[in-house]
């Protein structure tokens, strides 16, 4: 015996399915997390180049 196969349920309530993805309010969140990220990264570069004392 077969199992009939159904079809599966379409995505729905997730943040970054259709229109959403692309909202001004989503493009300054993008924004403003891959700032962080640098600056973080910025930071942490700085600190080891600065406490290391065979680098420079």
């Amino acid at each position: 015996m077969a199992r009939r196969r159904i079809p599966a349920r379409p995505l729905s309530g997730y943040r970054d399915v259709g229109h959403v993805r692309h909202s001004r309010r989503s493009v300054t969140r993008a924004w403003i997390v891959l700032a962080v990220m640098m600056a973080a990264y910025l930071v942490w570069t700085l600190v080891v180049y600065f406490l290391e004392p065979g680098l420079r």
